[in-house]
């Protein structure tokens, strides 16, 4: 029994580690997308200022969802 719970955890953590990359490259597009530049006009700038307190508003609102998805998914491994 100790040994099939050996096999299947390397596997979670792989997709877990594949997630969080996924996650990390889509966050680092949105921030560079939205940085500001020397060349942006006023307008530009302020669109990108909007577009990213949109962003951390988003992230904001999901975070409960996540929270209780993640105690959730332990529940379920327990």
């Amino acid at each position: 029994m100790a040994e099939e719970n050996r096999n299947v955890q390397p596997e979670g953590n792989k997709l877990t580690a594949g997630a969080m990359k996924e996650a990390r490259q889509a966050y680092e597009s949105f921030d560079s997308f939205v940085a500001v530049r020397e060349e942006d006009s006023t307008l530009v700038i302020a669109g990108k200022l909007i577009l990213r307190f949109m962003g951390i508003v988003i992230m904001i609102v999901l975070s409960p969802f996540l929270l209780i998805g993640l105690a959730i998914a332990f529940a379920a491994v327990l």
